[in-house]
C-alpha cells in the first residue's frame, strides 16, 4: 500500500534525514514537513529545518510543508486526525525529530485512526555527541475505547452545547411526551455523569440552568468517531 509519511521538524536536520533513509523501504510516496504555527521560542530554527529539508528530499519525494500547533496536544491531534482522514493513502508517522508536545498529539492521532508511529533511537559518539540513529522503533498504539452508542448519541446532540438538561431531551427525543420524560431524564443525567467523568463534556452554572458543553476532548472524540465537524 502506498504511505504518505508526516514529519515532525524539530532542529535535528541529520537524525530526521536518516529516519527518513531508514524507512526508504516503505513505499512512500509523499512526505509532509510539520513545522509550528506560531512564532515561539526555537520555531524560526525548526523552519529553517523544514525548508532545508525541503530542498533535500524534494529530487525523490513529493514534499509538503504544513503547520500544527505545537503548544495545544488536543488542537494539534485534531489537525492530524483530519488529516489521515483525508488522505486516500496509508499515513506513516515519524516522530523522529519532533519538538514539545508534538509527539504526543502523533501517538493521539496514531491511536485513534490506527496509523503507524515510529520514532528514532539517536547514536551517540565517545564525545556524548550525537552523530546519527541507532535504529527506527515502532511504537506500538493503544486501542481507543470510545463512549457506546447512547453517548454518541448524547455527543452528537450536544454539538455546540445545550442550554440545559431539558434541551437537550428534546433534541434526542422530538416530541417527547409528559409521561416518559422524567425517566429520560434519569437516562441522560447518568450519561452526563460519565462523559463528565471521562472529561468529554463540561457543565457551567447559568442562572438556574446548566449549560452543557463539549470539552475539546469530546469534540476529538467525535472526529475521532467520524461524526460532527470536530
Amino acid at each position: 500500500m502506498i504511505v504518505i509519511q508526516f514529519v515532525f521538524v524539530g532542529h535535528k536536520k541529520e537524525r530526521i534525514i536518516e529516519s527518513i533513509r531508514a524507512l526508504r523501504r516503505e513505499p512512500i510516496s509523499k512526505i509532509v514537513l510539520f513545522i509550528g504555527e506560531e512564532d515561539i521560542p526555537g520555531e524560526s530554527k525548526a523552519r529553517k529545518t523544514a525548508e532545508e529539508l525541503k530542498k533535500d528530499l524534494e529530487p525523490v519525494y513529493d514534499i509538503e510543508i504544513a503547520k500544527i500547533d505545537k503548544k495545544n496536544v488536543i488542537r494539534a491531534a485534531k489537525k492530524l486526525l483530519e488529516m489521515i482522514r483525508g488522505e486516500k493513502e496509508g499515513v506513516l508517522l515519524n516522530a523522529s525529530g519532533s519538538l514539545r508536545s508534538v509527539a504526543i498529539a502523533a501517538y493521539i492521532a496514531a491511536c485513534v485512526t490506527g496509523s503507524r508511529i515510529v520514532t528514532s533511537i539517536p547514536k551517540y559518539d565517545e564525545n556524548e555527541e550525537e552523530v546519527g540513529i541507532e535504529e527506527i522503533v515502532e511504537i506500538p498504539t493503544l486501542p481507543i475505547d470510545f463512549p457506546g452508542e447512547e453517548q454518541i448519541q448524547i455527543l452528537s446532540a450536544i454539538d455546540s452545547g445545550v442550554d440545559s438538561l431539558d434541551e437537550l431531551i428534546k433534541r434526542l427525543n422530538p416530541g417527547i411526551t409528559s409521561d416518559k420524560f422524567a425517566k429520560e431524564r434519569s437516562r441522560v443525567s447518568h450519561h452526563i455523569a460519565k462523559l463528565e467523568k471521562i472529561g468529554a463534556v463540561r457543565k457551567l452554572k447559568r442562572g438556574r440552568n446548566v449549560r452543557i458543553e463539549l470539552t475539546p476532548l469530546g469534540q476529538f472524540l467525535m472526529g475521532g468517531i467520524g461524526i460532527g465537524s470536530a
